[in-house]
């Protein structure tokens, strides 16, 4: 399975920012049965996870069985060729451009990628002769699609034209190879044409569709076109809603090209991988070439392609805990973690109507397969159907990376109390161990970064006493933070004389820096937010930050800059606030120091929100010889556990 995976070149969508604040339940379009979860890698309802794709592929090493359900029923389609299939809605869609130059039509689409543009290779042939069209987007209506040709137009230098979903039906025939040998007889007269897969309810019929229209006028032409080529069909308008419409895209070598199945928005398809040597697994290549057990349901869902996975609760832990926790854990922490988990999606409902969860960590991270090892299993199936109830109903399940040495209580995070989050201590200094040392340094112009420990050396002191180093290696990373996780601001040569400001453990999970700012930039921020919450704005440039107030577990819940209070919706806010690189603070649980120049440094310990399980506390609890009952029992108070 790893070689088939290496053979695809996929897209990475990137999404999903860690929150606590969670939604409720909506009415499912189609619930999971009793023992199964469904999960969406796709999708947009207007709240909650929020990412789509125009289109998805799917990989499986033996092929895939596909079953279309839709008005007029559910039946199987026919296997075709392949271990790679691309879906899409049948919808309105750009065609950027056409050429018959292969290497011009892969310099198009990479454009259209280094612009933030979806586009995909089709292949077609008109007049005997194969042409490749680079296709983007998809939208419901001609208008939506029209309003987005002159932004792809600049961008790409092309002459985008719209395409859309009507088309005439030329006739239907016995098999899918009399379709596709009538297809080319349209083709060489000029004409798109398509072998169309269709349910009557008991069986697949096949059909030959001409056309991508986007109006009836069109289609007047089209026929009269259509008639003149091929006077001995009669055309007209497909009366099936349940349909897949046959297309092909280039994925990896333009000499194999793909099946692309077009379906309508008033269907949808269940994917299956076909028994393999091992498990057997959906690939997705959007999702970074991620690996799935169970099934993929693609359907039109709120104006949007939505693929949804489900399967068995128990094999999604699988996937869940090995993303969440990293495997080789102590076994007690693992099964801490899959008792969360669990809770985490039961307690979930059908958050997205027409699924439970997504696969992000607006739920819980769940990565597929290729998270999944021996122990997580275990620890999985050791806890079968096991989660934490607090007076008969489920608990919010809550776990995040570290507490800082003492978790959170709900006021310090919600700005209201949690009657079984109480914070309490807990064991997370295991980061810390074994980490690099940095040093916060000036040069000579004045400006400041980090460099490793290990690149530098320290020569004495100056008139002043200030400490100072020589740059040991060549083309050393000054950084923004003490982490090689942070900017490069830029690079020293080696023998640069260097000022020692303050030495820093590098960053990691239970201790942090962020700054240091200056007046300025605090004071932006600041402002930002008072204007986002409608309150008072700081005026001139701050020069007194302080914490005012904490919670009791010593995380910030109220601060003043300049004496004038700062507002926020809840205290956990607070991290949002003070971003460096586009990245919030780790916790509140932090101080605020002044140093050289008068400019605000952030020395924090904890990451994450703080309530409920710290991972690395329930690791050292494990290590101490707690099981994963005792461990949930700590960090939650007065719950049980069935």
């Amino acid at each position: 399975m790893d070689d088939m995976k290496k053979k695809w070149m996929g897209k990475v969508l990137s999404a999903g920012l860690i929150t606590v604040a969670l939604l409720g339940g909506t009415v499912p379009t189609q619930a999971a049965g009793d023992n199964n979860i469904r999960v969406a890698l796709f999708v947009d309802i207007g709240k909650g996870y929020r990412g789509v794709v125009p289109s998805v592929t799917l990989t499986a090493e033996k092929g895939m069985e596909v079953t279309l359900t839709g008005p007029e029923g559910k039946i199987e389609l026919p296997e075709l060729d392949g271990d790679a299939v691309r879906y899409r809605v049948d919808e309105y869609h750009l065609v950027v451009a056409q050429t018959s130059d292969w290497n011009q039509a892969q310099q198009i689409a990479q454009l259209m990628s280094q612009k933030k543009y979806e586009g995909s290779i089709q292949v077609v042939n008109r007049g005997g002769q194969t042409l490749y069209q680079i296709v983007s987007g998809t939208y419901d209506t001609y208008q939506a699609a029209a309003a987005q040709v002159a932004a792809v137009a600049q961008a790409t230098g092309q002459k985008p034209i719209v395409q859309g979903p009507l088309r005439l039906e030329a006739g239907q025939f016995k098999s899918l190879s009399e379709a596709q040998k009538w297809q080319e007889a349209f083709e060489q007269k000029g004409i798109a044409a398509y072998p169309v897969l269709l349910s009557n309810g008991e069986k697949v019929k096949y059909a030959v569709w001409i056309g991508d229209e986007v109006s009836q006028e069109a289609l007047s032409s089209l026929a009269r076109k259509a008639s003149n080529a091929l006077p001995n069909f009669s055309y007209s308008a497909p009366s099936s809603q349940s349909y897949v419409v046959l297309k092909q895209d280039v994925f990896g070598s333009p000499d194999e090209p793909i099946w692309k199945y077009v379906f309508s928005p008033q269907a949808k398809l269940t994917v299956e991988a076909k028994k393999a040597d091992g498990e057997s697994l959906l690939g997705v290549v959007e999702r970074d070439q991620r690996t799935y057990r169970g099934e993929m349901e693609l359907s039109e869902y709120n104006g949007h392609l939505t693929v949804v996975n489900e399967l068995p609760m128990e094999q999604y832990l699988y996937g869940v805990v090995g993303s969440e926790m990293a495997p080789g854990w102590p076994l007690e922490a693992l099964k801490t973690q899959a008792v969360l988990s669990r809770t985490r999606a039961l307690w979930q409902g059908n958050k997205y109507g027409i699924a439970n969860v997504s696969d992000t960590v607006m739920e819980q991270a769940y990565y597929g397969y290729g998270k999944e090892s021996e122990d997580v299993r275990e620890a999985v199936d050791e806890t079968k159907g096991e989660a934490i109830y607090y007076q008969g109903n489920l608990v919010e399940s809550l776990f995040y990376s570290n507490a800082g040495g003492m978790t959170a209580d709900g006021t310090e995070v919600w700005g209201n109390p949690v009657p079984y989050l109480r914070s309490v201590e807990s064991d997370d200094a295991l980061p810390v161990d074994g980490v690099n040392a940095w040093y916060r340094v000036q040069l000579a112009d004045g400006s400041i970064g980090y460099v490793r420990g290990d690149l530098i050396r320290e020569s004495g002191t100056d008139d002043t006493g200030a400490r100072m180093a020589v740059i040991t290696t060549e083309n050393t990373n000054l950084r923004l933070g003490p982490s090689t996780a942070t900017r490069v601001l830029s690079t020293l040569p080696n023998g640069a004389e260097v000022t020692i400001l303050s030495q820093e453990a590098e960053e990691n999970a239970y201790a942090w820096t962020r700054g240091p700012f200056t007046s300025a930039e605090l004071t932006a921020m600041i402002n930002a937010n008072q204007d986002k919450n409608k309150a008072p704005r700081i005026p001139g440039n701050v020069t007194s930050l302080k914490v005012t107030k904490r919670g009791p577990s010593g995380r910030v819940i109220a601060m003043e800059a300049n004496g004038i209070p700062i507002k926020v919706t809840a205290p956990d806010a607070f991290r949002s606030i003070f971003s460096q690189g586009g990245t919030a603070l780790r916790s509140t649980k932090f101080d605020v120091e002044v140093v050289k120049g008068g400019q605000f440094l952030f020395r924090g310990n904890g990451f994450g929100h703080g309530l409920g399980v710290s991972q690395y506390g329930a690791r050292a609890m494990a290590q101490g010889g707690y099981d994963y009952q005792q461990i949930l029992q700590h960090y939650y108070q007065d719950v049980t556990i069935d």
